[in-house]
């Protein structure tokens, strides 16, 4: 005979440490690369300048359309002048504006196109080994160098199915990564909101502080997670445990006859077995003579 009593649980995964921020730096447009701005390794500020495109077509382009663009708006300034005083038709006028705001807009998409010519770091963080040198000829698809920040690590785990609603955002988890002892605290942040249908798991995200990157992107990690908080978890001897019809069962005494209880199981050790439903704080569970009990037969206790 022994008396349930709640219990701590703790529930073991393995996750991986991906940086916070991570992305591979690609240029825009297809152009011949004349200038690298950064070493292997810097740490750079969101906005610094990385790389640079050749864009000597281009500024040339745009000085000719802004020449053009000078004599189109005196022409349009007279134009709008002599239709106030009908000497031109609004025809006439209109052609010239339309002219004038073509103008504009190709050296609008100028500027764009030289923008991009420019690459910038899309936020602050560490290059990595650059990819190309000066003079090479890149396309969207080669990648000059990877950014990554990784003052926090995002860790990415599984639970059971059954744990899905034990865990919430901002719940503490921890873990281990290989050749170091500490034990680290991450937050979870983020829960994926459908069970996958494979594994009958659940996918979560949680957000670890990596001050002096003591921790490296890509690992491994040993993930304990404590759950049950929200609801009673129980232990009992395993030898307590039967088979029942509806999967396990454990007979409790019930005002001094044996009644079999149903219950769900969930970590097993050497000795005991977690119950995760199916009992209460201070039920009797019956664990001797268990082959002789029926249901609803008078039980005495030794003492």
């Amino acid at each position: 005979m022994v008396v349930a009593k709640t219990v701590s649980s703790t529930v073991s995964s393995v996750g991986t440490l991906g940086a916070n921020e991570s992305v591979k730096v690609v240029s825009e447009i297809s152009r011949r690369l004349v200038k690298v701005h950064v070493d292997e390794g810097a740490v750079v500020k969101k906005g610094a300048l990385l790389f640079s495109l050749d864009a000597s077509d281009l500024g040339a382009d745009v000085r000719r359309l802004e020449v053009k663009k000078k004599l189109l708006v005196g022409s349009e300034a007279r134009e709008r002048q002599m239709l106030a005083q009908n000497l031109v038709s609004q025809a006439e006028y209109d052609r010239v504006k339309s002219e004038l705001d073509e103008i504009s807009a190709e050296i609008a998409a100028r500027g764009v196109t030289l923008q991009k010519t420019r690459i910038r770091a899309p936020f602050a963080g560490k290059v990595g080994l650059r990819r190309v040198s000066a003079g090479a000829w890149v396309t969207p698809e080669t990648v000059l160098t990877t950014l990554s920040d990784a003052s926090k690590l995002k860790l990415d785990f599984t639970l059971p199915e059954r744990y899905a609603g034990d865990v919430r955002v901002g719940h503490e988890v921890f873990f281990r990564v290989a050749g170091q002892g500490e034990r680290f605290k991450a937050s979870v942040i983020a829960i994926e909101p459908e069970i996958d249908r494979a594994t009958r798991s659940v996918n979560l995200r949680a957000l670890t502080d990596n001050a002096g990157e003591r921790l490296t992107a890509g690992g491994f990690a040993n993930v304990e997670v404590p759950v049950g908080a929200g609801r009673p978890v129980f232990a009992v001897p395993s030898q307590a445990l039967v088979p029942s019809a509806k999967g396990h069962g454990v007979w409790v005494l019930v005002d001094g006859k044996a009644v079999m209880r149903v219950v769900a199981i969930g970590e097993r050790s050497a000795d005991d077995v977690e119950v995760v439903s199916g009992l209460s704080a201070g039920d009797t569970v019956l664990v001797n003579n268990l082959l002789r009990l029926r249901e609803g037969a008078p039980v005495t206790l030794e003492k």
